[in-house]
């Protein structure tokens, strides 16, 4: 019975891919990669070109970075009939998203819809936020360190709560409202306790800790801000 794969493919290095995602990635007949923007570009695309055969028919899905939730659904809607009907045909689809599919990413609007509709396979993804920590050495919890995950769009107010409450806080996408998550850095005095890594693994990558966080400015999406007060 045909399936649809979810294959997470990390942040931007194609090389740390997992065996799984790679072989799956060559045993699709086709690809839906979604896009956030209207040029029909998908880092996911991207990232897993390099495993992907000549053969494979691609589908490129917009998929709007807006706040309207009926206009998202239908939306959703779309694209999960379309791979629900190409299952049905006896294709082999996959779905490619940046880090792992099950951590704040647009694989999870469709599985919401498709779960109980068609089998589904999810090959598990480096997360961002993994992967800056490797490499720059800072760890995300030690000992009985508490850490929480969150995406930027949370109200500053709540990622004030967590920088308070939580030994360690991963900041996920800090795109709009970098400057006001910076400032509750300076605040806290946390500036040493901090590495900002934007677009991880891609070759326009930045890795910033100390005082040069507050240089930065705020215009790329695939921005991630660890915060370790223990490191």
């Amino acid at each position: 019975m045909s399936k649809l794969y979810a294959i997470g493919v990390g942040t931007g290095d194609n090389s740390i891919l997992t065996l799984k995602a790679v072989e799956t990635l060559q045993k699709i007949d086709i690809l839906y990669c979604p896009t956030s923007k209207n040029d029909n570009t998908s880092i996911a695309y991207t990232i897993a070109k390099k495993y992907i055969r000549d053969d494979v028919q691609i589908k490129n899905r917009h998929f709007p970075m807006i706040r309207d939730k009926q206009k998202l659904e239908v939306v959703f809607d779309e694209i999960a009939d379309e791979i629900k009907k190409d299952v049905q045909l006896g294709k082999e689809v996959g779905f490619v998203t940046i880090g792992d599919a099950m951590i704040y990413s647009t694989f999870i609007y469709i599985l919401r819809k498709l779960k109980d509709e068609i089998d589904i396979i999810t090959i598990s993804g480096i997360p961002s936020f993994v992967d800056v920590a490797s490499k720059t050495n800072f760890p995300i919890a030690f000992d009985d360190n508490a850490f929480v995950v969150v995406p930027a769009t949370t109200s500053i107010q709540k990622l004030e709560e967590y920088i308070i409450s939580f030994d360690s806080i991963v900041i996920m996408k800090a795109y709009k409202n970098y400057n006001d998550i910076i400032a509750l850095i300076k605040k806290y005095n946390l500036q040493d306790n901090t590495i900002v890594v934007s677009n991880a693994s891609l070759e326009n990558e930045i890795i910033l800790q100390g005082e040069e966080i507050f240089n930065k400015k705020n215009e790329d999406y695939l921005t991630t801000v660890l915060i370790n007060k223990n490191f």
